[in-house]
C-alpha cells in the first residue's frame, strides 16, 4: 500500500512537471540582458536599499513598486540596441559607462513594447530605470544587445492625398523602421511601396490622380516585422487646393512666429471636410527656406481674412485682403523675395481655416464671376461684375438667349465694361470669364438687355452710381435705380433718411437743362456746385417727368444734387449739357505693318492721353473689337494674336479726362511669312565683294516697328552683315548685330557703334556704289575693318 501510494505521488508531481509553464518560456520580454536578474533599488545608484527579481520575471502578472531608481550593474560592458518596460507610467532608463558618466537617456515611447533605441549604446555598465515623481509599478524591465521580439504594431494616424501624392503619419511604436504597404483593394494584397523608412512620416509620388489606394504601415527591427497597421484609404486628385507652396505643409498656429504654441496639416490637406480653429489674436504662417515669387493665393475660412507678405528681415512686402472666400485669386502683381507669409483674421474675432496655400503659377482658374449690373441707354451697354481676383476678364455677346456667344473684348483688368457697338432696340445677352494663367472658368449667368433712347438718355448721369444721404458727402447709400434708363424701377427717399441724392463730376461740366420723373408731382430742388463746393445755382423743377430748360447754362458744374423735403420714390433723373473740357482728340497717322505671324501698329501721340484702345476687325470699316489697352507712353502696338494670310483692320482710339475719342483713321495689313526666291541665274562662284557693286553700300533696314536704318558702309562690312544675317537664319550666332558709325563718331570717343537685333529686323536693302577712294572707303580704316555680330 505505502508503495501504491508513493507511485502515484510520483505521477502526479510529473504530471504536474509537465503541465506546468516554464518560468521563462519566450516572449518579448525575455532574450535580454536582464533575464531573471535582482535588480537594485534604492535613492542613489550604488547604495541599494533593496533588492527584486519581480521585474525580469517573464510575469506581467507580478510588479515591483519602485519609488526611485531601479538599475543594474553588469561584469563586463555590453552594447544595447533596445529596451522593453511594461508601467502604467512614462519612465526614463539611463546608460553609464564603467566610471559612472552618462552616455545616453532614453524615455520609452509605449507604456509596453520593445523599442529600438535611436542608435545602439555602446560600452554600457550600469542601466538605471528612473521612475516619475511619486513612483510607480513596473511590471516587466529588460535591455537588449539584438530584441528577440518584433515591435508593437502602429496605426496610420494621418493620410491625405494631393496632386499625384499621398502623405501618411503614424505612431512611432520604437520600430528601428517601417515599411509602407499599399494595394488598390480593400484588405487586399498589399504591396511594399518604400521600407526601411526611419521616421513616421512617408510622401508617396508613385500614385495616380482619382484613384482609391489602401494602405497599411508595419514597424520592424532585428528580430522581424510586427503585424499590419489598420488599414487607410485615400483618394489623391488634383485640386484647386493643390500645386502650390504650401501643399502638404504643416503650418504653426500662434500669437508670434517667434513662439509657435500649435502645428496643424489641416489647413494644407486638400480636404475642406477639416479645418483648423484659430482663436482670437493667434494666426498662421509658413516660412520658407529660400525667397520665393507669389502671383496668387487661395483662403477658404469662414468669414474675412488677410495674408501678409514678408521678407527674410521680417519687412512688410505687401498686404492682401482676401476677396473671394474659396477661390484662386491673382495678386494686382507678384511678390518677390518672399521668406513669410502669414495668413491672419481680418475682423478679430478668430477664423476657422479649412484651406490654404499660395502659387507661384497657380493651378487652377479663377472662380466664376456674376454679372451685378447691366444697363442699357442710346446705343450702350453698361455691365459691371463681381471681383473675384482674376488676372483679367473676357466679355461675350449673343443676340439669342443662351448663344451663340461671340468674344466681344478680351484682358479686361476692371470689373466694368461699355460696349458701343449695339444697336437700339436690338435684345443683346452677354457673359463674363474670368481667367488667369491656369485658364478659363466657367461663364457667368447670362445677362440680358436691350439698349433703346428715351428722353432719360443721352445726359451726364447715364448709368451713374448716385451717392444718397442727409448731407451731401455723408453717404448713407449708393443707387442707379434713377440713372438706369428703366422707369420701372424707383428710389425712395425718407424724412428721417435720405434727404439729397448727389454726383460728383470727375471735369467741370456745363449744365443746360434736367429732368425728373418722380411717382407725386411736387416740387424738388436741383442744386449746382462748383469745384470749391460753391453753390452756383438752385433750381425748383416746375414739372414732373419732362425735360426742363435752365434759365441759362450754369458752367463750371462739378456737382449736381437732387434735394427732397419729404418721403418721396423717383425712378428717373438726368442733367443734360457737355463738358467743358474739349473732347479728346482721336489718334492720327495710324500704320500697321504685317510680318510674320504679327502686325505692328504706329500712330501720333495725342496731348493729355491717359492711355490707347486698341481695336480690330478682319472687314474693313469695323465692326471693331478692342484687342488691348496701353498707356500714354506708347504710341506702338505689336499684335501677337494673328494667323498669316488674314488680313486685319486696325483702329485706336485715344482715352483722357474728356472721355474716349472717335477712332482714328483705319490701318490694315496681312501678316505672311518672309520667303526669300533665290537668285533665278546664280553665280557659279559668287563673289561678294566684286566689282560690280562698287566698293561701298548703302545698307537700308526697315525693322518690323515701321522704323528704317540706313548705313554707309564699306563692302567688307556689308559682307559680314550678310554673314551675320544667314547665320542667324539658321539659328546659329548671336542675336545682335553692331554697325560702326565711323565719321559720325561725334564726341570724345574711340568707338560708336549701333546694335540692331536680328528678331527687330523686317527686310533691308543694298545698293553699291563707286565711292572712288578705292576700297578703304572715305572714312579712316578702323582697327577692325570688319564688324562682328556682338551682344547687347
Amino acid at each position: 500500500m505505502k508503495k501504491f501510494v508513493g507511485s502515484l505521488l510520483m505521477l502526479v508531481m510529473l504530471l504536474t512537471a509537465v503541465n506546468a509553464t516554464p518560468a521563462y518560456a519566450q516572449s518579448k520580454y525575455t532574450g535580454g540582458l536582464l533575464d531573471g536578474a535582482a535588480i537594485s533599488l534604492g535613492k542613489s545608484v550604488g547604495t541599494p536599499t533593496s533588492t527584486s527579481a519581480k521585474m525580469t520575471d517573464n510575469n506581467t502578472g507580478t510588479n515591483e513598486p519602485v519609488q526611485n531608481l531601479a538599475w543594474y550593474t553588469f561584469t563586463t560592458p555590453q552594447e544595447i540596441s533596445a529596451v522593453v518596460v511594461n508601467s502604467r507610467f512614462r519612465n526614463e532608463i539611463e546608460f553609464y559607462d564603467a566610471s559612472n558618466n552618462l552616455l545616453h537617456t532614453y524615455k520609452p515611447i509605449q507604456f509596453d513594447g520593445v523599442e529600438s533605441l535611436p542608435s545602439a549604446v555602446k560600452n554600457v555598465s550600469t542601466v538605471v530605470l528612473r521612475t516619475p515623481s511619486g513612483g510607480a509599478y513596473v511590471l516587466e524591465w529588460n535591455v537588449f544587445t539584438t530584441p528577440s521580439a518584433v515591435p508593437n504594431p502602429t496605426t496610420i494616424n494621418w493620410i491625405q492625398g494631393g496632386d499625384k501624392i499621398v502623405r501618411l503619419d503614424w505612431d512611432n511604436t520604437g520600430g528601428k523602421s517601417y515599411t509602407v504597404k499599399r494595394s488598390t483593394s480593400s484588405s487586399g494584397l498589399y504591396q511594399p511601396v518604400a521600407s526601411n523608412v526611419t521616421g513616421t512620416t512617408y510622401f508617396d509620388q508613385t500614385v495616380s490622380n482619382d484613384v482609391m489606394y489602401y494602405y497599411v504601415v508595419t514597424a520592424n527591427n532585428e528580430a522581424g516585422e510586427s503585424a499590419n497597421s489598420p488599414e487607410k484609404p485615400i483618394k489623391p486628385s488634383a485640386t484647386k487646393y493643390t500645386g502650390g507652396l504650401l501643399d502638404n505643409v504643416e503650418l504653426p498656429i500662434g500669437k508670434s512666429i517667434d513662439k509657435p504654441t500649435a502645428l496643424s496639416k489641416k489647413m494644407t490637406d486638400n480636404n475642406v471636410s477639416t479645418n483648423e480653429p484659430i482663436t482670437t489674436g493667434n494666426f498662421t504662417w509658413h516660412t520658407f527656406t529660400s525667397p520665393k515669387v507669389i502671383n496668387s493665393l487661395l483662403v477658404h475660412s469662414d468669414h474675412s481674412t488677410k495674408v501678409e507678405f514678408y521678407d527674410a528681415n521680417q519687412n512688410l512686402l505687401y498686404t492682401y485682403d482676401v476677396i473671394k472666400n474659396d477661390g484662386v485669386q491673382s495678386l494686382p502683381t507678384p511678390v518677390e523675395n518672399v521668406s513669410t507669409v502669414i495668413l491672419k483674421d481680418a475682423v478679430g474675432i478668430g477664423m476657422i481655416i479649412k484651406e490654404f496655400n499660395v502659387y507661384e503659377t497657380p493651378s487652377a482658374p479663377p472662380v466664376v464671376t456674376k454679372i451685378n449690373w447691366v444697363y442699357g441707354g442710346n446705343q450702350i451697354v453698361n455691365l459691371e461684375w463681381d471681383e473675384v481676383g482674376a488676372k483679367s476678364y473676357d466679355v461675350k455677346r449673343a443676340t439669342a438667349k443662351e448663344g451663340p456667344y461671340f468674344p466681344l473684348e478680351t484682358n479686361i483688368k476692371g470689373t466694368s465694361f461699355s460696349d458701343k457697338s449695339v444697336t437700339n432696340g436690338v435684345t443683346y445677352y452677354y457673359k463674363i470669364t474670368s481667367v488667369n494663367e491656369a485658364g478659363k472658368s466657367a461663364d457667368s449667368v447670362e445677362a440680358k438687355i436691350t439698349p433703346h433712347s428715351s428722353k432719360y438718355t443721352g445726359g451726364l448721369l447715364d448709368g451713374l452710381v448716385i451717392q444718397t444721404g442727409k448731407t451731401i458727402h455723408t453717404t448713407l447709400e449708393t443707387t442707379r435705380k434713377m440713372t438706369d434708363n428703366d422707369v420701372k424701377t424707383e428710389q425712395l427717399f425718407v424724412n428721417n433718411g435720405y434727404t439729397v441724392a448727389w454726383y460728383d463730376f470727375k471735369s467741370p461740366k456745363e449744365i443746360k437743362s434736367i429732368i425728373l420723373k418722380s411717382k407725386v408731382g411736387v416740387e424738388h430742388k436741383v442744386e449746382f456746385y462748383d469745384a470749391n463746393q460753391t453753390l452756383l445755382h438752385t433750381h425748383v423743377t416746375s414739372t414732373n417727368d419732362s425735360l426742363e430748360v435752365l434759365p441759362q447754362p450754369i458752367k463750371n458744374v462739378s456737382l449736381v444734387a437732387l434735394r427732397v423735403s419729404k418721403a418721396e420714390l423717383v425712378n428717373e433723373w438726368n442733367v443734360f449739357g457737355k463738358s467743358d473740357l474739349p473732347p479728346t482728340q482721336a489718334p492720327m497717322n495710324l500704320k500697321a505693318t504685317g510680318s510674320d505671324a504679327q502686325v505692328t501698329l504706329n500712330w501720333s501721340k495725342v496731348a493729355d492721353a491717359a492711355s490707347y484702345k486698341i481695336k480690330r476687325s478682319t472687314t474693313a470699316g469695323g465692326t471693331y473689337t478692342a484687342i488691348a489697352t496701353v498707356d500714354a507712353a506708347q504710341t506702338s502696338y505689336t499684335d501677337k494674336t494673328v494667323t498669316n494670310g488674314t488680313t486685319y483692320y486696325y483702329a485706336v482710339t485715344a482715352v483722357g479726362a474728356a472721355g474716349e475719342s472717335a477712332n482714328s483713321n483705319e490701318a490694315s495689313a496681312t501678316p505672311k511669312a518672309v520667303v526669300i526666291d533665290p537668285e533665278p541665274n546664280p553665280e557659279p562662284n559668287p563673289n561678294p565683294g566684286n566689282e560690280d557693286i562698287g566698293d561701298r553700300a548703302l545698307l537700308t533696314l526697315t525693322l518690323d516697328n515701321g522704323t528704317e536704318k540706313e548705313y554707309d558702309l564699306s563692302v567688307a562690312e556689308v559682307n559680314a552683315f550678310l554673314t551675320w544675317y544667314d547665320m542667324r537664319a539658321e539659328g546659329k550666332g548671336k542675336t545682335t548685330f553692331a554697325f560702326d558709325k565711323h565719321n559720325n563718331n561725334k564726341g570724345p570717343f574711340k568707338k560708336r557703334k549701333e546694335y540692331i537685333k536680328f528678331d527687330s529686323i523686317y527686310n533691308f536693302e543694298v545698293n553699291g556704289y563707286e565711292s572712288g577712294k578705292g576700297s578703304e572707303g572715305p572714312e579712316t580704316p578702323p582697327t577692325d575693318p570688319t564688324p562682328l555680330p556682338e551682344e547687347l
